[in-house]
């Protein structure tokens, strides 16, 4: 799950699940909220355009991923542990930037790792699964 702020466009952006996830209809509720649906009709994002008109700027100043934060921050809103997310940075598997001597990365980069982390695991769960099958099952 994500939560962008676009100030460009001033809207909000709540993807559920899968980003990826095609929309194939829409619905809008109310004006300027829309609410996209997959082929189910589950939702998978809804849009909450002229943001700044409905809540205050200093309640979007923190849903803009773009914004560069301290590990340390971004460790408690992600409960994560600091020195991982360092050893990440360090070892460029999170895209971080090093200030002086703390590091600092964007929400962006670190649910970009989590994503990343959450399809490895997928594939990894599915070689195993594959590899427990007898050779004519896996054949099939």
């Amino acid at each position: 799950m994500r939560v962008t702020y676009d100030p460009q466009a001033d809207s909000i952006l709540w993807t559920i699940g899968d980003p990826d996830v095609q929309s194939e209809s829409w619905a809008e509720p109310a004006e300027g909220v829309i609410i996209d649906f997959d082929l189910n009709m589950n939702p998978v994002s809804v849009e909450i355009q002229n943001a700044s008109r409905r809540y205050p700027v200093t309640a979007l100043g923190p849903i803009n991923i773009d914004q560069l934060v301290s590990l340390a921050q971004l460790a408690a809103e992600y409960n994560l542990a600091e020195a991982h997310l360092r050893k990440l940075a360090i070892s460029g598997r999170l895209s971080a930037t090093k200030i002086g001597r703390n590091w600092a990365a964007t929400r962006a980069a670190v649910e970009d790792y989590l994503d990343s982390r959450k399809y490895n695991s997928k594939e990894i769960s599915a070689a195993r699964v594959g590899s427990t099958l007898r050779p004519e099952e896996r054949a099939r």
